[in-house]
């Protein structure tokens, strides 16, 4: 998962989170650095479960 991050003294930056790491905006880093942005990728996420659709 990659999102902006804007740290105290003004710089923002584009970083990327390990697998199952669960951010969203406005939270707090460790390092003081805000999540600014969550920018969503076209594509298909691999974790994700398609729901079966049956045609009776």
């Amino acid at each position: 998962m990659w999102a902006y991050v804007k740290y105290p003294d003004g710089r923002t930056e584009e970083r990327e989170f390990p697998a199952g790491v669960y951010i969203e905006l406005g939270d707090i880093l460790e390092d003081g650095a805000i999540v600014i942005d969550l920018p969503y990728s076209d594509d298909i996420d691999d974790d994700a479960e398609v729901p079966t659709i049956y045609d009776d």
